[in-house]
């Protein structure tokens, strides 16, 4: 069995990546997905990149996250492929959990881990004590594309991410991974989140704003709204309220921004295509 790292990057980032690759291992290797918007980056691209056995890179015009991550999951081989972000850090330990998983799991085909991080491990509800399998999970719980790990046989044609979600999205900023794991779900794949770290990671993502970004709530809204129908609007009012009670935010500023989203993705992005095709 071997991992494939499915990196996604953009542009000038693409200088950073390196730092995420540990000493070459024969059972772990990279893919590359790199999106540029000007060939201009593509001068960018630093040679271990390119001269690492290791590390495929493959290119993709434009922008989108979830786009990116489509064609990083295209372009996999190995066994299983382990999602991951430009400035992620991982070590030898990492690994061996996500092949302890998948070697004593056989009938997992997503696996949750956990990321090593103040921010994340002070959520309450983020990591529970035991393993759980969705849509099973602890009230408040949710998951990050870096925690993920696919066994690539069994999601590849089955489940993509969805492109009308995600940075870059001419729609939606963030929001890719509750519908993702939901249409995994539906389509009959098996989703469980285990108690063991995968990876590290510092920076918060995209939705921790959902308080105070207009676009994080629209999005938020959206993902609410495919993956439970009209109840997302009694969802929605009970969530801001709760957390308006905590004094997190506005009630009438998140009920109209994930309202707002809720109506955008019923009259307009729901027709839209989920993989760009």
């Amino acid at each position: 069995m071997r991992i494939e790292v499915l990196v996604c990057t953009i542009n000038e980032r693409i200088v950073d990546v390196p730092q995420l690759f540990i000493a070459p291992r024969d059972d772990v290797g990279y893919v590359v997905s790199m999106q540029y918007t000007d060939e201009r980056y593509l001068d960018m691209i630093p040679d271990v990149i390119r001269n690492r056995k290791d590390v495929r890179l493959v290119l993709l015009e434009g922008k989108g996250l979830c786009r990116n991550r489509n064609n990083a999951l295209k372009a996999a081989t190995a066994e299983i492929a382990l999602i991951a972000d430009d400035n992620v850090h991982y070590c030898d330990e990492y690994f061996d959990n996500v092949f302890k998983v998948f070697n004593e799991n056989k009938n997992v085909d997503i696996a949750q881990f956990k990321v090593k991080s103040a921010y994340y491990e002070g959520i309450p509800n983020r990591y529970p004590a035991h393993s759980c399998t969705y849509p099973n999970v602890a009230r408040g719980m949710f998951v990050t594309s870096i925690e993920m790990a696919l066994r690539v046989s069994t999601v590849r044609g089955k489940v993509w991410f969805d492109e009308r979600f995600g940075l870059g999205s001419p729609y939606f900023n963030c929001g890719e991974e509750s519908v993702f794991v939901h249409n995994a779900v539906q389509a009959g794949l098996t989703v469980t989140y285990f108690p063991l770290y995968a990876v590290e990671h510092d920076v918060p993502g995209t939705g921790s704003n959902v308080y105070t970004d207009e676009r994080v709530m629209m999005a938020m809204g959206a993902a609410q709204y495919l993956i439970n129908g009209s109840s997302a609007y009694l969802r929605m009012l009970k969530w801001a309220l709760v957390n308006a009670l905590k004094g997190k935010c506005s009630f009438l500023k998140v009920t109209r921004g994930t309202f707002k989203g809720i109506n955008y993705y019923r009259k307009v992005v729901q027709y839209e295509s989920p993989i760009g095709r």
